[in-house]
């Protein structure tokens, strides 16, 4: 649903770097999407495409088509701009949902008992929820016509939520590449959050299935394209600060 105007974005208006960015997500997804199907096809895997497409390819170009719709005078391109990101977000959000259930219902009821045991888990959860409140938050602003929806709208509440979705999202695709140590066991009480010996290892799907030389570019590639994304929009949320 989202490729069309995921193309669209890449290929007009925004800066260079922007560009380079999603562009970087992009490649990055594919490479993780088809090195993980060569490891074969079941529910963790498709975990791995969900994620991959929402956070590194769908997010950074709905990013980059809402910056570069400030560098449009006119009223059409720019809404056409607008309209990639909001479509682009839908995509996201599905996928991301996508692959929420992959992977809870993936593991059975014995491993590792409970769900969201790790830090990666936990940060991951946080950035479905974020995302997908601040796509509702955008459709109750754009008004009740879903035909006539308005589409040109301010909301600091709701770039900053955007970007702190951002970054949860890549931090958790980051922590999901380096490993997943798990810190809270929900089945205790008094609930207890502890760092395991060996935490800071780096190990996991991310190594088992790339290797480590390979894992570290990829979290290099992935912490390169949140800075570059993040550094690109201060100056729109210290314009939007000034016009509210």
């Amino acid at each position: 649903m989202g490729v069309p105007f995921l193309l669209r974005t890449l290929t007009s208006g925004g800066t260079s770097q922007t560009r380079a960015a999603a562009i970087a997500g992009l490649l990055l997804a594919v490479i993780l999407i088809v090195t993980s199907l060569k490891k074969g096809n079941n529910l963790f895997v498709w975990h791995v495409i969900g994620m991959s497409t929402a956070v590194l390819a769908f997010q950074p170009a709905a990013l980059h088509a809402i910056m570069a719709s400030k560098g449009f005078s006119s009223l059409e391109p720019r809404l056409q701009k607008v309209f990639d990101h909001k479509m682009l977000q839908i995509a996201s959000v599905a996928a991301l949902w996508a692959g929420f259930f992959a992977i809870f219902l993936n593991k059975p009821q014995e491993f590792p008992g409970v769900h969201f045991q790790s830090v990666h888990s936990l940060v991951g959860l946080g950035a479905l929820l974020l995302f997908t409140y601040n796509l509702l938050d955008a459709a109750y602003r754009q008004g009740a016509n879903p035909i006539k929806p308005k589409l040109t709208w301010i909301s600091v509440i709701h770039r900053n939520a955007g970007l702190f979705a951002y970054f949860l999202g890549f931090f958790a695709v980051i922590l999901g590449l380096y490993n997943r140590v798990a810190v809270v066991d929900w089945r205790k009480w008094p609930l207890e959050f502890t760092l395991p010996a060996g935490w800071k290892d780096m190990g996991g799907w991310g190594t088992k299935t790339h290797g480590q030389d390979a894992t570290v570019v990829y979290i290099a590639i992935s912490g390169l394209v949140l800075i570059m994304m993040l550094s690109s929009s201060r100056p729109i949320i210290e314009e939007s600060r000034k016009k509210q």
